[in-house]
């Protein structure tokens, strides 16, 4: 016996969505349902604005609501379109009661190209989605939806936490043209510190800025460090004073100081739960720092998603043609084992590769002209941080002492001593670091996969 179900595909833009409605599966096929339904999109494919033009009589919200309340779907499908564009609308879904299920943008990218539905329509990704949990391949047999190809519900924990890393990333992003602007003015009102590091410590502020807002928040021993420092700077002696816009500056540097502080005390304090200290008991054994292991924990919670429905990673085998003749060479004599043209069957792990994915360590293949080019794929802030823990822990050394550190650095120690005959390297910087970025990842992998099916 099987189950109909109300679905409805939802689109979600930066100030609007558009919408479909369907009981079914289109008969016929999905591209020919969308050639059928396309020029009436209008009445078909309706779009809802959370600020709405009334000159071009633009649906609301309000009316978003009622359209809900008409239709009454089983269930939403929505793409997760960035925290912000998609909390209005999850919200008035999850107070009239209608379930939300969630797509990936990887899988909705490949489901509609599969299907030759057209790229950067929104009436399409929403006919896309409301086709997705029609499709038999994401049912059960009994009609029911196949929930291990929606993406796993996350609690509200790792929504908060999400949402304090992305102030953080914000505060981080708009220091750089008020410093860089204020490193200017000090040029030629404060020159002897126009280019010094000012960084806080325990209970206080970066003195420099904080001296230059007069703000309390300043120790002692950096507040006369600098007032020494100014008394035989050479901009006082000729009588130029400190600007208000550079202590307006400076005030503004105090308050993200300060709000950063407390940030990153409230991610401390969550990153302590009994939901993640599997995760921290991992990342501890490689030694990240607490900004990386939250922005990466955003990511990958929870880690059963990327697992299979018996908690085991999902492993395929698939045919390939081998593109270069492959020789192997032992004992002086080479062998041949495959020649170009022929097929080969390779091992696939499924969960590995989405992890990586996840993480911005996937590639995706976008067609540029008439070829295809390799584009790197995922998290770029995520990509970012693994390329921060290398640089600054497994380049150095400065990493826990633990089989897993020495596996990493032995890695990297090979990497480097590939070189040729002549002693010129194999291998540049950003290749080793790439190469390093993958490892951390891949072996983030192997430890996850051994502690959290256990807990």
């Amino acid at each position: 016996m099987t189950i109909e179900l109300t679905i409805l595909g939802i689109d979600v833009s930066k100030s609007s969505v558009t919408c479909h409605i369907l009981t079914q599966y289109p008969k016929g096929g999905l591209q020919a349902y969308w050639n059928k339904t396309r020029n009436k999109a209008s009445s078909l494919y309706p779009a809802f604005y959370s600020n709405p033009d009334a000159k071009k009589k633009q649906k609301s919200a309000f009316d978003f609501a009622d359209y809900l309340a008409e239709i009454k779907p089983d269930y939403a499908i929505l793409e997760p379109t960035g925290n912000h564009y998609s909390r209005l609308w999850a919200s008035i879904l999850n107070k009239l009661e209608i379930k939300i299920l969630w797509v990936g943008h990887v899988e909705l990218r490949r489901y509609r190209g599969g299907k030759n539905l057209p790229n950067k329509s929104d009436p399409a990704d929403a006919l896309a989605m409301a086709a997705y949990g029609h499709d038999p391949d994401h049912q059960l047999e009994t009609g029911e939806l196949n929930l291990r190809y929606f993406l796993m519900h996350r609690p509200e924990p790792i929504d908060e936490l999400r949402d304090l890393c992305q102030q953080l990333e914000h505060l981080n992003r708009v220091q750089s043209p008020i410093v860089n602007y204020a490193r200017q003015l000090l040029a030629w009102q404060f020159p002897e510190v126009a280019h010094s590091k000012s960084v806080s410590t325990a209970g206080f502020l970066p003195p420099l800025w904080a001296w230059l807002a007069k703000r309390l928040e300043i120790s002692p021993a950096g507040k006369t460090r600098i007032e020494n420092r100014y008394k035989i700077s050479i901009a006082r002696d000729y009588g130029i004073e400190i600007d208000p816009i550079l202590e307006l500056h400076a005030e503004w540097m105090c308050d993200i100081s300060l709000y950063e502080g407390r940030l990153e005390a409230r991610i401390s304090e969550m990153l302590s739960e009994s939901a993640f200290k599997s995760y921290m008991t991992v990342f501890d054994k490689f030694g990240f720092g607490l900004r990386v292991r939250s922005r990466l924990l955003t990511r990958i919670y929870p880690f059963e998603s990327f697992l299979g429905v018996n908690g085991r990673p999902v492993i395929e085998y698939e045919v390939r043609e081998v593109k270069k003749t492959e020789r192997d060479r032992k004992d002086g004599q080479t062998t041949v084992r495959r020649l170009a043209g022929d097929t080969k069957r390779i091992k696939r792990n499924r969960s590995r590769d989405t992890f990586k994915m996840r993480l911005g360590m996937g590639t995706v293949l976008e067609q540029s002209g008439d070829g295809l080019v390799e584009k790197a794929s995922g998290s770029s802030l995520c990509r970012i941080s693994l390329w921060q823990y290398v640089l600054t822990g497994v380049e150095t050394g400065r990493l826990p002492s633990n089989d897993l550190t020495k596996e990493l650095i032995n890695y990297r120690d090979s990497l480097k001593a590939n070189v040729t005959e002549q002693g010129e390297k194999l291998l540049g910087g950003k290749h080793i670091q790439g190469k390093l970025m993958s490892k951390v990842v891949n072996l983030l992998f192997q430890e996850l996969c051994k502690i959290i099916p256990l807990s």
